[in-house]
């Protein structure tokens, strides 16, 4: 595994996590967030690299700032 796929990984890890501090189900995230919650899904599995947009519309469903989300990486 290389380098971007750990952090792949890790930033979906924590963004499970801090949904799951939220008490929200991966639906509620998705509709909060605009996306689908099968995207979501392999976001959180860290199977698929995201764009900046969904950073913030994930960030904007989680109630928090971008960097927020990113600081723990």
């Amino acid at each position: 595994m290389d380098r971007n796929e750990k952090s792949l990984r890790r930033f979906g890890q924590l963004l499970a996590v801090m949904r799951e501090d939220r008490n929200l189900s991966v639906s509620e995230l998705a509709s909060r967030s605009g996306l689908d919650s099968r995207q979501l899904k392999r976001i959180e599995a860290g199977d698929v690299n995201i764009h900046f947009t969904t950073i913030l519309a994930l960030a904007r469903g989680l109630g928090i700032t971008p960097e927020e989300l990113l600081k723990s990486l």
